[in-house]
C-alpha cells in the first residue's frame, strides 16, 4: 500500500477522548495531538517495517505528535542507515514521551554497542531538553552495566541544566543505577553535586523501586534535603 493510504489509515484511528488525555500527559511543544494509541503506533511501525519503509518516511510529513512517534519507532527498527536517522531525529522531539518510546525502542547490541554511546555522548552538551534527555534515557535503558556505570554517573552528575525533564530524567537514571549497583550509587549519593530538587527526585524514585528492601529505604529517606 502507498504511504499516502497507510498515512490515512493511520490518522483515522484518532479518538477525541484521548487526545484530551495525551495532550494534559505529553504537552508536545511543536506538534498537535489527535489521540491515536500507543498500541496502534507500534502496530503501524511493525506493518510498516514489513514493506518499503524508507518511502514511507520520505513521503510522508510529521504534522501531529503521533507522526513523529510513528517516524522514531520506525527508525527504531531500521536495520540500515540508523545513525544518521538518528541524528537527523533527535532534534525534532518536543516531548518526554517521543524521547522516551524512540529510546527504549533503539537497537544496542554488541555490534553497534561502542558506536552507539559515542553517538549519543554529544547530546549532553547541546543544551536543548530533550536532546539531553534522549542522551540520559539512552544510558538508563542501555548502558547502566559493568562498563559503563562509572561514567553513567559521571554524567548524570555534571549535567547542569533547569529544565524539568532534565532533571526527571537524571532522577530517573540515577534510579536504575541504584537498583543494579547499589553499593557504588550509594557512595555517590553521599558525596554529590546535584541539585537539590534532582538530588530529592532520586532519593524518591529509589524508595518507589519494589526492589529495594525496607531498611535501605528507611536510609535512603534520611539523606533528604531540606
Amino acid at each position: 500500500m502507498e504511504p499516502r493510504r497507510i498515512r490515512e489509515r493511520f490518522l483515522g484511528n484518532a479518538e477525541e477522548k484521548f487526545r484530551e488525555f495525551s495532550e494534559r500527559i505529553v504537552v508536545p511543544k511543536d506538534h498537535s495531538v489527535i489521540g491515536i494509541r500507543m498500541p496502534v503506533i507500534k502496530e503501524f511501525a511493525k506493518d510498516i517495517c514489513k514493506g518499503d519503509w524508507r518511502a514511507y518516511l520520505d513521503e510522508t510529513c510529521d504534522i501531529y505528535h503521533e507522526d513523529v512517534m510513528l517516524r522514531g519507532l520506525i527508525i527504531a527498527r531500521a536495520d540500515t542507515e540508523t545513525d544518521r536517522m538518528i541524528k537527523e531525529f533527535v532534534p525534532v522531539i518536543d516531548n518526554w514521551a517521543i524521547c522516551d518510546s524512540f529510546s527504549s525502542a533503539l537497537k544496542v547490541n554488541k555490534n553497534n554497542r561502542n558506536s552507539m554511546w559515542e553517538l549519543i555522548l554529544p547530546y549532553l552538551d547541546t543544551g536543548d531538553e530533550f536532546q539531553i534527555r534522549f542522551a540520559v534515557v539512552m544510558m538508563l535503558f542501555h548502558f547502566i552495566d559493568k562498563e559503563h556505570i562509572d561514567d553513567v554517573i559521571m554524567h548524570m552528575n555534571n549535567i547542569r541544566h533547569d529544565a524539568y525533564y532534565v532533571k526527571m530524567g537524571v532522577a530517573w537514571c540515577l534510579s536504575v543505577c541504584f537498583i543494579k549497583f547499589q553499593d557504588k550509587t550509594m557512595r555517590y549519593l553521599k558525596n554529590n553535586t546535584l541539585d537539590k530538587f534532582t538530588f530529592n527526585k532520586t532519593l524518591s524514585k529509589i524508595t518507589d523501586s519494589f526492589r529495594v528492601s525496607s531498611e535501605v529505604k528507611e536510609e535512603i529517606r534520611t539523606m533528604r534535603r531540606k
